[in-house]
């Protein structure tokens, strides 16, 4: 689906389209984080509404509590 907005960043988040560099809102429209594994440094998604979450790694099994915010 194109619409024509060009020359800015333009992101479509579900049925939002942000234009422009408005990290607020971009983070207010996504439901999840990306942390890192504090002992491989690996990248994960996390969800935002789940409150404090026992995060396993995929990659190196090390399990650790989150609360993304």
């Amino acid at each position: 689906m194109r619409r024509n907005i060009s020359g800015v960043p333009t992101f479509l988040i579900g049925d939002d389209v942000v234009v422009g560099l408005d990290k607020a809102k971009i983070l207010k429209l996504v439901d999840h984080r990306v942390v890192e594994c504090e002992q491989c440094h690996s990248k994960m998604r996390v969800p935002i509404d789940k409150g404090t979450i026992k995060v396993t790694c995929p990659k190196c099994s090390h399990t650790f509590n989150v609360t993304p915010n």
